[in-house]
């Protein structure tokens, strides 16, 4: 029978080394010299293949510096000669033709689709980014000055009577009788709850007769809700000639007119609402922030939804033969004194 003569010497090694295994075993002292030179052998051929790869690599950095160094006595031998070039040419000794210093032009690369973008956003991203910011900006202040809510019409309540607690039936019972005046689509009427009496504390006192005083500087709330407790000198800014533009109407008087009405109590939902509550007009008037052009134009536009609500009202009223209403206004004393000391703390 045939054997491999290799698959022989591999199994006399693997049987020597068991035996010299077991020997090394049964006297751990004993050392193994075929094993001891082996290994040896061993270590000698890898220093000596490192030693070689290192002297490979010394000398490939060596060729490299020295190429480097050749490559760098060509440039500034380049250099030098560039210079002569052009002391030369400054100096007329040599002529343009005759130079070897040529003037290099780079083709520009035109750039498309992606790569154009890339290439644009890369050096422009800033800009761009600060561009995107102020339009959307504008944009939604634009948006919100479109779509913000305007008021045809702006109605001020002074009069102090628990009025102020039913804002929403005023606004629902003017925007009845107002016209769309900037055309935005809708009707919105705004009434400004500013209660003015002696009642109030000095701070409240001070904060809505500013208020008060503001919208009469700017000029556009012409209709005023009043009662017995107005001032005597805000009753003064209002129309007291009403009377002539109404004659025979039991409703109007030098106030304004009344809302002393089951029909007028029923539609602000107060059934309690004292008898004592007035529907003024101011007379137009010129101020620090309107002309009295302006002026007159906003009373000419609050006194067409005036008399709408006028005349509307008196007739329900006359149609209904109303008794108009039992509930007393309520009467603020002046305390002088308290007001005096309340602002003598404030100061």
């Amino acid at each position: 029978m045939y054997y491999n003569k290799s698959i022989i010497n591999f199994q006399k090694g693997t049987i020597i080394m068991s035996q010299k295994n077991r020997m090394n075993i049964d006297n751990p002292n004993l050392v193994d010299e075929d094993d001891y030179e082996y290994e040896k052998k061993l270590a000698e051929q890898e220093q000596e293949r490192r030693r070689k790869l290192e002297e490979k690599e010394l000398a490939r950095e060596q060729q490299r510096a020295q190429e480097e160094r050749q490559a760098q006595k060509e440039r500034d031998k380049k250099i030098a000669q560039d210079k002569l070039e052009l002391l030369q040419l400054k100096n007329g000794v040599i002529g343009e033709d005759e130079a070897t210093i040529k003037e290099e032009h780079t083709e520009a690369v035109k750039l498309t689709g992606t790569a154009w973008l890339s290439n644009f956003w890369y050096h422009n991203k800033f800009m761009i980014l600060f561009i995107t910011f102020i339009v959307a900006v504008v944009a939604f202040i634009t948006y919100s000055e479109i779509t913000r809510e305007r008021a045809d019409l702006t109605i001020m309540m002074i009069a102090d009577n628990g009025l102020a607690q039913r804002q929403d039936e005023l606004e629902e019972f003017f925007e009845k009788y107002t016209d769309d005046i900037d055309g935005n689509g809708y009707v919105h009427v705004a009434v400004l709850c500013i209660p003015i009496s002696n009642r109030l504390d000095y701070q409240t006192l001070d904060a809505n007769t500013s208020k008060f005083v503001t919208q009469i500087q700017a000029g556009d709330a012409m209709i005023v809700i009043t009662d017995s407790n107005t001032d005597e000198e805000y009753k003064a800014l209002m129309d007291a000639t009403l009377q002539e533009d109404f004659p025979g109407n039991e409703y109007v008087d030098e106030l304004g007119f009344s809302f002393d009405s089951k029909v007028m109590a029923e539609e602000l939902k107060y059934e309690y609402m004292p008898n004592d509550v007035h529907m003024s007009i101011r007379f137009p008037a010129a101020s620090m922030n309107i002309k009295l052009e302006e002026s007159q134009e906003n009373f000419d536009t609050s006194y067409v939804v005036f008399k709408r609500i006028v005349e509307d009202i008196t007739q329900r009223c006359e149609e209904t033969n109303d008794p108009g209403l039992e509930t007393e206004p309520v009467k603020y004393e002046t305390d002088e004194s308290a007001v005096e000391e309340s602002s003598s703390e404030q100061k």
